[in-house]
């Protein structure tokens, strides 16, 4: 995915032009633990995440996920403000794929394989309003 070697911000409709090429993945695949990594667009929800020292996700099951994982003293640990989540196939932008869906907040986030070991992600929530898509990427621990 060359978006992850671009210095500096990126345009969200580079990005999406790319996302939407990718291939699909099934939940299955996601379950682990993932490095994550910002694509820079200046969206708000950047500096959450920086507030946060976000790490990344830990796939447990298909069925418990922990959608944010923070860096504490070094080590990672779950951030519980934003509670669990589940993978479900959804489709989205015309393919059938992973979606993480929160359990108490109106947030969706589509993945998409750039290789095995590597996920591109957007998330979508009304909370960003006109803010757009947050868009980031996770590499396999």
């Amino acid at each position: 995915m060359s978006l992850t070697t671009s210095p500096g911000i990126l345009s969200p409709s580079d990005i999406d032009s790319v996302f939407y090429d990718l291939r699909p993945i099934q939940p299955e695949q996601l379950v682990g633990k993932w490095d994550g990594i910002v694509l820079p667009t200046r969206h708000p929800f950047e500096k959450e995440l920086e507030k946060f020292d976000w790490f990344g996700q830990t796939f447990v099951s298909t069925e418990d996920v922990a959608p944010i994982v923070v860096s504490r003293n070094g080590r990672p640990v779950e951030y519980q403000n934003w509670g669990r989540t589940s993978l479900h196939e959804v489709k989205y932008q015309g393919a059938v794929s992973t979606a993480l869906i929160y359990d108490d907040h109106p947030v969706m986030l589509y993945y998409r394989a750039v290789r095995p070991n590597i996920v591109a992600g957007i998330m979508e929530s009304k909370k960003f309003d006109r803010s757009g898509r947050f868009y980031f990427y996770l590499k396999r621990k």
